[in-house]
């Protein structure tokens, strides 16, 4: 069967989840890995337990922020995102993402925003859900616009 555009994969992003000890300077250590290696980060959400932190960043370079982190003896998981533009200055966005989501029977596990560095500083948030191709191909059929990961430069 031969493959036509409409076949390849949609737009997506990386995130970096990396495990940390609830310890003053902790997340400042991460910063100054990131900043060493000339990473930007333009999405953090931070989810706190007892003893620890779940730090997931979207970043400019995931593979450099990856190696750095991991030489820097952090505790870290990669995992694959839908980053979705919000309409600037109209009422609905999020509805209309949600409503997309859920016409394709997909839950939200997670999302935060994000603003996506040189894409014309727009504001977007950044999705997980299970299955990355159904939602980003509901999304892009409800009029939405996703951004790639080769945009946060």
């Amino acid at each position: 069967m031969f493959e036509t555009l409409e076949d390849q994969a949609r737009p997506r992003i990386s995130q970096v989840s990396v495990f940390l000890e609830n310890r003053l300077g902790a997340l400042l250590g991460v910063a100054r890995v990131l900043e060493e290696q000339q990473v930007n980060v333009w999405g953090m959400s931070i989810t706190d337990a007892a003893d620890h932190a779940i730090v997931r960043l979207v970043v400019d370079r995931p593979t450099m922020a990856v190696a750095a982190l991991q030489a820097a003896g952090h505790h870290l998981m990669e995992s694959e995102l839908i980053a979705v533009v919000l309409p600037a200055g109209r009422v609905g966005g999020m509805s209309r993402l949600l409503k997309a989501l859920l016409m394709a029977e997909l839950n939200v596990n997670y999302m935060y925003a994000f603003v996506p560095g040189t894409a014309g500083q727009r504001a977007a948030v950044a999705v997980h859900v299970e299955d990355a191709e159904r939602a980003a191909t509901a999304l892009v059929e409800s009029g939405l616009v996703l951004v790639g990961q080769d945009e946060l430069r």
